[in-house]
């Protein structure tokens, strides 16, 4: 009875061993199926065509609108600013009253003019008379020659001290009637009303609107385009804009690494004022019908290579691409792939980790 009982337990113990073996040779196999060599489940993997989009490069600046032209306003008399006709920053035109000077000082200098007009006009008539009389004398052979040539002389010396005295009149009148020499904006004043000036003072500045320009500042970076000729939009307000292009670029760069340039354009002028604050975008380069697909299906290394993982007749296989501009929720694919290859545009990274434990080693 013993040993019958002895050799239940040992079939019992055989039976269980092999139970064990079986279950570790399915758990080994399972191992292989969902360890690193395994692919996620069919429904997390979709793949699609590269499909064919625009995408345009463009960089932000911001800038400030200058001018080639401007013109300086100066005192052409000592006094004292009576009247300031210009707003600042406002458009002006040429001939358009700017300032008034007056003063003590410009009404005496005005009044000894008057004076001094007065009295040669009073002069005037009698000169004239005695020229007649030295003329009529000596036709009669009553004068001599000389008398009516110094008459002659005076009246002439009169008449010239009289037109003498009112070109300076003239001239007082337009040096304290300060007027624009072009049209432009006015800016850059430095006197106020009631205030005392002296000869040769600056006085303000007008920007000519003829030849105004862009100084705008962007940052690019390596590798872009050639800036020069390139074409820049200008924004307006109410989401309007007008267009110039990059005339040129200055050789040093700011201290914080920013490309400065000039942007030119026969829309700038009757549209943008010196002094305004503008910004816009330029456009370094444009791609048509260039092959393209959604982020999801780019994956990036710990070095930022970008690859994609095609679909073949073997399964799935990773390719290294390289990526431009993205536009629109696409990726632009400069090389790499063609026309008709089957990309995985979704579970990328999850065919991407399967293998990274091959490819990467953890530090210990």
């Amino acid at each position: 009875m013993k040993r019958k009982i002895t050799g239940i337990f040992i079939v019992i113990a055989i039976v269980a061993t092999i139970v064990l073996a079986v279950r570790h040779c399915g758990d080994s196999s399972n191992t292989g199926t969902a360890g690193i060599d395994a692919l996620p489940r069919p429904d997390l993997i979709r793949t699609a065509q590269p499909r064919f989009r625009d995408f345009t490069e463009t960089r932000i600046w911001f800038g400030i609108v200058r001018s080639r032209d401007k013109a300086k306003i100066i005192a052409l008399e000592n006094g004292r600013i009576v009247s300031i006709n210009a707003g600042d920053g406002i458009p002006v035109s040429r001939g358009d009253l700017i300032f008034t000077i007056g003063g003590p000082l410009i009404d005496s200098r005005r009044e000894v003019l008057k004076n001094q007009a007065d009295t040669l006009s009073e002069l005037i008539p009698p000169a004239e008379q005695m020229v007649k009389i030295k003329r009529d004398a000596l036709s009669r052979r009553l004068a001599k020659f000389e008398e009516l040539a110094a008459a002659e002389d005076s009246l002439a010396r009169l008449q010239s001290e009289l037109e003498a005295i009112r070109q300076e009149t003239e001239r007082l009148r337009e040096a304290i009637h300060l007027r624009a020499p072009v049209g432009g904006v006015f800016t850059n004043r430095k006197v106020s009303s009631g205030q005392e000036v002296r000869n040769g003072d600056g006085l303000a500045e007008i920007i000519s609107q003829n030849h105004i320009y862009i100084e705008a500042t962007l940052f690019p970076r390596s590798g872009d385009a050639e800036l020069k000729k390139k074409p820049a939009v200008i924004n307006l307000s109410g989401g309007n804009f007008i267009q110039g292009n990059i005339i040129t670029v200055l050789p040093r760069r700011t201290a914080t690494g920013a490309t400065v340039v000039w942007i030119e354009g026969d829309e700038l002028a009757p549209v943008l004022r010196p002094g305004q604050i503008v910004t816009g975008t330029v456009l370094l380069s444009a791609h048509e019908k260039a092959l393209a697909l959604p982020p999801d299906a780019i994956v990036r290394d710990d070095e930022e290579r970008a690859y994609v993982f095609l679909k073949d007749s073997s399964g799935y296989r990773r390719k290294s691409v390289r990526t431009g501009n993205l536009s629109d929720g696409w990726v632009e694919i400069i090389s790499g792939l063609k026309e008709g290859d089957e990309v995985v545009v979704r579970g990328a990274y999850e065919l991407f980790f399967r293998d990274f434990n091959k490819i990467y080693k953890v530090a210990d």
